[in-house]
């Protein structure tokens, strides 16, 4: 089972709010922007910002040939055809969409795609190992009768309405936390979703943390704002509701016209701030990488753009489960206000912020 895991994108969806990303880096004309690639769409939408150069990072391939094959889509398709290639909308013929791209494609994604059609048919939105984990074990606990408060929230329209559901529904959500807590083990959930930021947990109560944070979510913000939310416990996104920034017809168009910009590596992001020209501010979207990369190799890494970076730069992350505080590093200063109020708008729910900006002391390193 974990080799036709494997076969698969780790992450496939859009599984942030990538306004967040945009209101943290203020990309300009400018700036060249470094972003990791993960599922693609983060990618996309701080793309269509027109920064000078856009260079989208991921140690693994397949995430990219995801990014290309989006990106490909996107310039071909008209916008309805591209909600239902992705797999938003109902579509019979994606196989025939992506004999039209396929000619666009890198050699290696011809391959790669070439030999996961499957996976192209059911809409490539979904075809990642995460999505699919999560979308079967919320199908689970909806058989079983053991969420059934969101869909009333789902189906709510003003703010008092869920929040009634939520007051009636109170016995219920207790045992749901149980339940998070039990699937959310970081040994049972590293197994089941094969992504390594399970395993770094705030000391193994990640089920409970990730919980009590929708729960707060629930209280502030109808959940049809979520697109993830949706996508959790559908499986799908909704097509008629809350969709991610690049799907939408104005992060389409934007991103659609500065496709010629995006480059493609596939390397650790450690690797590539030396390989960078300092003759522009740098934009950083680091994602979550403090899920997967221990504390001491996520400061060294904040350490090190900072150190590559002319002032003006800006760096963007988000952390899932893992807390941690950012190194001090000279030149380097946090924006605190701005990472708690993104952290409190971002409809991904699930993420705190960490936002920094490289200052005049910042260029203690010089290029040879």
């Amino acid at each position: 089972m974990i080799a036709a895991l494997r076969r698969r994108p780790l992450y496939s969806a859009c599984n942030e709010d990538s306004r967040s990303e945009l209101r943290a880096l203020a990309p300009g004309r400018d700036d060249t922007v470094i972003c990791i690639a993960a599922g693609g769409g983060r990618a996309l939408s701080l793309l269509g910002t027109g920064p000078r150069r856009f260079l989208a990072v991921d140690r693994r391939e397949s995430q990219l040939h995801a990014l290309e094959l989006k990106a490909a889509a996107l310039d071909a398709l008209s916008h309805a055809q591209l909600r239902a290639f992705l797999g938003v909308d109902a579509d019979p013929h994606r196989l025939d969409a992506y004999a039209q791209l396929e000619p666009s494609l890198s050699p290696r994604a011809r391959r790669y795609w070439g030999a996961r059609q499957s996976l192209v048919e059911r809409g490539v939105l979904y075809a990642g190992r995460l999505e699919t984990a999560l979308a079967r074990h919320a199908a689970w606990m909806r058989r079983a009768g053991l969420l059934v408060w969101p869909r009333a929230c789902f189906a709510a329209t003003a703010l008092d309405e869920q929040r009634a559901v939520l007051a009636r529904a109170a016995a219920e959500i207790a045992r749901g936390e149980r339940l998070w807590r039990a699937f959310f083990h970081p040994v049972a959930s590293a197994i089941a979703l094969q992504d390594p930021s399970f395993r770094r947990s705030t000391e193994g109560r990640v089920g409970s943390y990730l919980y009590r944070r929708m729960l707060d979510f629930a209280r502030r913000r109808l959940l049809r704002e979520s697109a993830l939310l949706h996508l959790i416990y559908h499986g799908r996104y909704d097509p008629d509701g809350a969709l991610p920034h690049w799907i939408t017809p104005e992060g389409a168009e934007r991103a659609r016209k500065h496709l010629a910009r995006l480059e493609l590596r596939c390397a650790s992001i450690e690797e590539v701030p030396a390989r960078l020209l300092r003759d522009a501010p740098l934009k950083w979207s680091l994602s979550d990488v403090s899920a997967w990369m221990p504390q001491h190799r996520f400061h060294a890494l904040v350490t090190q753009i900072s150190a590559y970076s002319i002032p003006g730069s800006r760096i963007c992350w988000r952390h899932l489960a893992a807390q941690w505080t950012p190194p001090r590093v000279p030149g380097l200063v946090y924006d605190l206000p701005l990472a708690r109020s993104l952290e409190r708008e971002d409809t991904s729910v699930f993420y705190t912020f960490g936002v920094a900006r490289v200052d005049e002391r910042g260029t203690r390193f010089s290029r040879a």
